[in-house]
Parts: structure tokens; C-alpha cells; sequence
């Protein structure tokens, strides 16, 4: 599977106080590990 580093750069997330921000801030300063956990409950 090939990744789009852009495309994936420019999703934005929610943060925990409810702002949205683009996933490109979190590593302008450095690598940036994702971690995707699914719920269950």
C-alpha cells in the first residue's frame, strides 16, 4: 500500500478540548508517530 504523506497531512483531528487542527502541526518540529485505537465497549 503506497501513502500520500500530503493527503494524510492535511486530515484534520479533534483534540481533546473540541479545536480541530490539520495532522501537519504536529510534526513541523519532528517525526510523529500515529496511533489509531479502536473502541470497544
Amino acid at each position: 500500500m503506497e501513502l500520500n504523506m500530503r493527503a494524510i497531512g492535511k486530515q484534520e483531528v479533534q483534540l481533546w478540548d473540541h479545536s480541530r487542527v490539520q495532522l501537519t502541526e504536529f510534526w513541523r518540529q519532528g517525526p510523529l508517530v500515529l496511533v489509531f485505537l479502536r473502541h470497544y465497549g
